[in-house]
């Protein structure tokens, strides 16, 4: 039930109602948006990190002749 509904009626009651439902749906999707952001920054931060921790010569590949 929203205002562009039919049987929509300005009472108190259906603003604190409506409110209370669109407070709350408001808190669950900011949640979910910081949730979203906050995983994608981890995994660019994760990515950066594992890059640097790289170094230009592996000593495994040393070794790929003796195979």
């Amino acid at each position: 039930m929203t205002p562009l509904s039919f049987e929509w009626l300005w009472n108190s009651d259906y603003i604190i109602f409506m409110g209370l439902l669109y407070l709350a749906l408001l808190v669950v999707g900011c949640g979910l948006i910081y949730v979203w952001l906050k995983t994608w920054w981890d995994l660019d931060v994760a990515d950066k990190n594992q890059k640097q921790e790289m170094s230009p010569e592996f000593s495994h590949r040393s070794k790929y002749s003796a195979y």
